[in-house]
């Protein structure tokens, strides 16, 4: 699995780059389509496995406007969460274990979005949903092991933010707030993730 998630993350940088090359320059690829590439900040809420902020993260999405007001589409975007534990002594059945840990919770969610934007010209502010599947990895590197867990959920999401095209015949800039809520359940060692509720926002380019 871990090998997975290297070639997916390599993947999508890939992708990305090529998106970027290769578009033509103006404002959008077309009045019909818009596409953005996100550096994402995540901020878990509630959980105990994994609870530290963090900016290891990306989005990728893409949207076709069947009106001129909504675009529906699709998106791609994962993200690790790191936290550090203090040594401490942990009771499993028979077993006890004294040991600090690394915890690292890894997210992929993927799916289908709706997207309405308010076009005023070089600024377009939106609203979106998102909805889809997510793919969880719980992860405990503790002394020279590594313990994990693959969970899968329902994932949704919903977005404020603004696409601006600040030159004309040039691509422009993305900025989102998000919510995020996926049903994951799993449990490693005598820890438990019942959900994964975050916040967060985006920043990155737009076309």
């Amino acid at each position: 699995m871990k090998t997975l998630i290297y070639f997916a993350k390599r993947a999508l940088a890939v992708s990305a780059l090529a998106l970027i090359t290769c578009l033509p320059t103006k404002a959008q690829v077309s009045p019909d389509t818009y596409y953005n590439i996100d550096w994402q900040f995540n901020i878990p809420l509630g959980n105990n496995f994994s609870n530290d902020a963090s900016g290891w993260g990306m989005n990728f999405e893409m949207g076709y406007y069947v009106t001129p007001e909504l675009a529906l589409g699709a998106f791609l975007s994962y993200h690790t969460n790191n936290e550090y534990f203090p040594r401490t002594t942990l009771h499993m059945g028979s077993t006890a274990l004294n040991t600090d840990q690394q915890h690292s919770l890894f997210q992929l969610p993927f799916g289908a979005l709706a997207h309405y934007r308010f076009d005023y010209g070089k600024y377009q502010p939106y609203v979106a949903m998102k909805v889809g599947a997510a793919y969880a990895q719980m992860t405990s590197n503790y002394y020279i092991f590594e313990s994990d867990k693959n969970t899968w959920g329902f994932f949704a999401s919903p977005e404020v933010g603004v696409n601006f095209y600040p030159w004309e015949g040039s691509m422009g800039f993305h900025a989102a707030l998000y919510y995020s809520i996926s049903t994951n359940q799993g449990s490693l060692m005598t820890y438990e993730l019942n959900s994964i509720n975050s916040l967060g926002f985006r920043l990155g380019v737009a076309f």
